[in-house]
């Protein structure tokens, strides 16, 4: 599978828009996710490590080189030099690493669960040992008969509570769609009412209303990226005015949209029909 990005795109992506400072490169992963490029995510996150140390403008480009230049190595060898230059990561490059973490679980239910395994599956390869999450051994097979926790490293521990967090999926459903929302339940309900339950129960509560690692804001524009190469302007334009309502910026919203359109276009994505604005 060949490369898009070099040092040139990642510079640009990383002087997209002031807004998008400390954004950009998860809006840039979730959308080359979605576009089925996961060979790109291990760039995009070492340029966003490297840049947490040098954060100069004028060191954009040359930091990219240095990127591309580690990232070339073979995969068996990359392994100890990752190491050495993350022994003792700062707490920056820790957020930063679980917010990534966090980004590409949420697409799951936007874009397919397989591309958010593959994604986090090339994300962990080149994750430093320091930052990897922690993690105990799971037999399926005793968990299955409740002689061990199917679950034992989750950081969703509430979603035992089934009802608590269904409810906190409504509640962020209301904030997102507001005025229209109850329109919106009962279209999804009139089609299939299994349809509104899968995402009421298994998406809305236990995924994005999640807010312990994105914002809602965050997460809302984490969703406008995955909207975006799918050619789905009717969901698009919905979350396109609930960022606006769990109360994102509107030259925030347009440059997320704006990114994910140029890295849609990157990977080759066409459109039917324009990709709605606000």
């Amino acid at each position: 599978m060949s490369h898009m990005l070099n040092a040139q795109k990642l510079a640009q992506l990383a002087q997209f828009h002031p807004n998008l400072r400390d954004l950009w490169y998860l809006v840039a992963a979730v959308t080359f996710s979605v576009c089925n490029q996961p060979q790109e995510i291990p760039k995009l996150y070492h340029y966003a490590l490297m840049l947490q140390n040098e954060r100069s403008t004028k060191d954009l480009l040359a930091t990219a080189n240095k990127t591309c230049d580690l990232l070339r190595g073979e995969q068996t060898t990359l392994r100890p030099i990752i190491d050495q230059i993350y022994s003792q990561p700062n707490t920056l490059q820790q957020q930063l690493t679980i917010k990534f973490r966090e980004a590409l679980l949420k697409i799951g239910p936007l874009a397919g669960l397989p591309k958010s395994i593959n994604v986090l599956s090339q994300l962990r390869d080149v994750t430093p040992t320091s930052l990897l999450p922690e993690t105990k051994p799971i037999d399926p097979w005793k968990a299955a008969k409740g002689e061990e926790e199917a679950c034992p490293s989750s950081q969703r521990k509430e979603l035992a509570d089934t009802g608590a967090v269904t409810q906190r999926g409504l509640e962020h459903w209301n904030h997102l769609y507001t005025k229209v929302s109850s329109r919106i339940v009962n279209n999804l309900n009139s089609s299939y009412p299994d349809l509104w339950y899968y995402i009421l129960v298994h998406v809305y509560g236990p995924i994005l209303s999640y807010d312990k690692i994105l914002s809602a804001q965050e997460t809302s524009l984490m969703v406008i990226a995955a909207l975006v190469p799918q050619d789905v302007n009717p969901q698009l334009k919905g979350h396109l005015k609930g960022a606006l309502n769990v109360g994102c910026d509107p030259e925030t919203v347009e440059a997320t949209r704006s990114l994910a359109v140029t890295v849609s276009k990157w990977c080759g994505i066409n459109w039917r029909t324009e990709v709605i604005k606000l």
